[in-house]
């Protein structure tokens, strides 16, 4: 489509309006986190009580999960005078997941059982994933307003780098308590919601 340079209608919000189902604006708060592989793990520092439902308690208490994404470094040929650059090996940045620290749920535990997988803090032992199977996959979802599923992403080999908890704060009693992890993950996959979406 060719742009019309000198038409001041394209400097304002007119074809905004003229195609409003082309520019719907997409919102932040219509999304799902589904984390496989959780929904019975030995709670953290417990060696007969298990954490169970974790996958629907982690779905039903996130706040806010950032949107996968990767760098690449470059690869730099010097010849003369002169360079040129590629691309070189993509690199996955770590993401966030923070989640609301609801007494009875508990998403806390579910999170502090998933690390303890890998780290035994009584023990002092780190774990093999052969041993323990402590990086998880997961499907993060992104919906309209009107639940309609737009993308998702494939989230392959995740596990908690770290967990930080809210402060204990005895002037603040409006807020509700939250808790964020930091996921590292191998790969994030990305589909479009006509692709058929498998358990992982």
């Amino acid at each position: 489509m060719a742009i019309n340079l000198i038409d001041d209608r394209g400097f304002g919000t007119y074809h905004l309006a003229d195609n409003p189902a082309m520019y719907q604006p997409a919102v932040s708060n219509n999304f799902r986190l589904i984390v496989y592989g959780i929904d019975r793990m030995l709670r953290a520092g417990s060696k007969d009580e298990y954490i169970t439902n974790g996958q629907e308690i982690l779905d039903f208490s996130a706040n806010s999960v950032s949107i996968p994404n990767f760098s690449q470094q470059k690869v730099t040929i010097n010849r003369g005078n002169s360079r040129v650059h590629f691309a070189g090996v993509p690199e996955f940045s770590d993401g966030t997941l923070r989640i609301y620290d609801y007494i009875n749920a508990d998403g806390k535990s579910v999170l502090y059982a998933w690390q303890a997988q890998q780290y035994d803090i009584n023990r002092d032992v780190v774990y093999r994933q052969a041993t323990t199977g402590y990086k998880k996959n997961c499907h993060l979802l992104e919906y309209t307003s009107d639940n309609k599923l737009v993308r998702y992403w494939e989230l392959r080999g995740c596990w908690i780098v770290n967990i930080q908890e809210d402060a204990f704060d005895s002037t603040n009693g409006n807020s509700a308590r939250q808790v964020t992890a930091t996921i590292s993950f191998d790969k994030a996959i990305p589909h479009m919601p006509d692709e058929e979406m498998l358990p992982l």
